[in-house]
């Protein structure tokens, strides 16, 4: 996970520090200004009533700072998550990373911004105040002090307790979120075969599962919720009971204790968030070191190197020269298989274009030497320009503009698409990715379950799953 303590995010937290002390500054003297007032000096009114006013603003602008610090790390951890899972040979499923990208990086928010704000501004607060009640009468410091030390000895049984329960919650939901996603994919085929009924009722047991889940947590949250709770109403009850205050110290002492028991309580919630934010962890800390190793040997890659090799291609075995042809034969799984390995550039798919190893260039130099035009590849949302460009981000309008109109796509650049390329139909999404993948006119194209239509003139290599018209133009491969 991405440390906490550094850039703005310690300005963050040093602020809450500092306003946890601020807010136990004032509240000692709304306390001293509550006994004075009670002892007919009328004076301190307006101060009264300005250290109150003061208390709120610090509790509002807590909650303010408290919440930047929390979406600021949790947008980092975002970007990681996600670009972790795109690392090529990610299998993860749609439903699992959804629910990492949702539940888990919430469980990240609340302890950062609920858990260890609590702690940067609750722990000040506390021994600020508890040290205010030693100075005033020792008793009532012990009064105080004892049965929330007592509290806290308990809260690590509590925590482990709550892990347990957070783990198995996670667990069910990840299952859930999972055949959700998968009902939802297979929607046509469960509503061909009339297993709509019978899939409903899968998913209704594992979202049985998940209820039971949440309810057993729940007794180990409530538990500790409760626990610090009561620990703020023992330190109450002591003080009562012990006798020892004047009647015109009680309202002070009262007030002092009122501001103490909400970050006393808020420890209770502190071990929840904690242990939420560990289970998460478990899962997402696994898979943002997979993303980082896949980023170092990016960075790692030799590049682009000084070359005066003949212009053409070498891929698993197929040698071409620029202009050429190739029709890839085999079954659909077997060229599913060839163009994913190339395009991953798993191991023993190394390909050399214009004398370039393709396995020794970051994704950044790589797709300038290869486009792919796949139908098995999943568009992802946004306007036709920005799809177009993703190959090539650099490319100006006109570029895109003169790559549409080659494919039959003319002044389409500003329609947005979404869900897999919808509103348009097969055809129009094939054409888009043609016009992707050519866009530059990269020496190698690789077109796999679309007809390769308006590419006659296209100079670099071309290997399709798809023939145009059987010619002789086109040279065949059996793999």
């Amino acid at each position: 996970m991405p440390r906490l303590w550094r850039a703005r995010c310690r300005l963050l937290l040093t602020a809450l520090g500092v306003l946890g002390v601020l807010q136990a500054l004032l509240a000692i003297m709304v306390s001293l200004s509550v006994a004075t007032t009670l002892e007919g000096n009328r004076a301190l009114v307006g101060l009264l009533l300005a250290t109150t006013l003061g208390l709120g603003v610090a509790q509002w602008i807590q909650k303010v700072v408290a919440e930047d610090l929390g979406q600021h790390y949790v947008h980092e951890v975002r970007r990681e998550l996600v670009g972790a899972a795109l690392v090529p040979g990610n299998a993860t499923s749609l439903g699992v990373t959804v629910t990492r990208a949702s539940n888990d990086l919430t469980a990240v928010r609340n302890w950062v911004t609920l858990g260890i704000v609590s702690i940067a501004t609750g722990v000040p607060l506390i021994a600020t105040v508890l040290a205010a009640l030693f100075v005033h009468d020792f008793r009532t410091g012990i009064a105080v002090a004892v049965p929330l030390l007592m509290c806290v000895s308990v809260l690590p049984v509590v925590a482990r307790w709550t892990l347990i329960r957070a783990r198995e919650l996670r667990k069910k939901r990840g299952r859930m979120a999972a055949r959700i996603a998968d009902s939802v994919m297979a929607g046509e085929l469960l509503h061909a075969t009339g297993a709509i009924d019978r899939e409903l009722n899968a998913v209704t047991r594992e979202s049985d599962r998940v209820v039971i889940a949440a309810v057993r947590r729940s007794w180990a949250t409530g538990f500790s919720r409760a626990l610090m709770a009561m620990a703020a109403s023992l330190g109450t009850v002591s003080i009562v009971i012990s006798g020892h205050l004047e009647v015109s110290e009680v309202a002070g002492i009262m007030m002092l204790l009122g501001v103490l028991a909400t970050p006393v309580a808020e420890l209770g919630r502190v071990v929840e968030y904690r242990q939420n934010y560990k289970a998460a962890t478990r899962i997402l800390i696994p898979l943002l070191q997979k993303g980082s190793e896949f980023k170092h040997s990016q960075q790692k890659l030799p590049g682009l190197q000084a070359t005066e090799g003949i212009p053409g291609v070498y891929v698993k075995g197929i040698s071409a020269l620029p202009g050429e042809r190739i029709y890839l034969h085999g079954s659909a799984d077997a060229t599913r298989k060839w163009v994913a390995s190339l395009s991953a550039m798993e191991e023993g798919a190394d390909a050399i274009v214009n004398g370039q190893r393709l396995s020794q260039l970051p994704l950044k130099q790589r797709r300038a030497l290869i486009g792919i035009a796949s139908a098995h590849h999943h568009l992802s949302r946004g306007s036709v320009s920005r799809l177009v460009g993703l190959r090539v981000p650099d490319a100006t309008e006109e570029e895109i503009e003169q790559a549409l109109e080659q494919v039959g796509l003319n002044n389409t650049g500003k329609q947005r698409l979404k869900n897999g390329g919808q509103p348009w139909s097969t055809s129009q999404i094939n054409k888009l990715k043609i016009a992707s993948a050519t866009l530059r006119t990269p020496p190698l194209l690789v077109i796999e379950g679309i007809t390769p239509e308006n590419l006659h003139n296209y100079p670099g290599v071309i290997i399709s799953t798809v023939q145009e018209n059987p010619s002789k133009t086109w040279r065949q491969v059996n793999i």
